[in-house]
């Protein structure tokens, strides 16, 4: 049984859709920030958000269609 992955996108409007990938791009911006720089103690929440602005990205995608 697959884990729950955070959150589903796929009820969500493209309105609603570009706004979380906005905050989810910000995010990333400020965790690679604070990596580089050495304050960032969950790392893994780099690849978590990679993930999620490709979950976004491609729901876009298909309610575009």
């Amino acid at each position: 049984m697959p884990k729950n992955k955070g959150k589903d996108y796929k009820g969500m409007n493209k309105e609603s859709l570009k706004k979380e990938l906005l905050a989810q791009r910000k995010l990333l911006f400020e965790s690679n920030f604070k990596h580089k720089i050495g304050q960032l103690k969950e790392s893994h929440l780099l690849k978590e958000t990679r993930k999620n602005i490709a979950r976004i990205k491609t729901e876009i995608e298909n309610n575009g269609s």
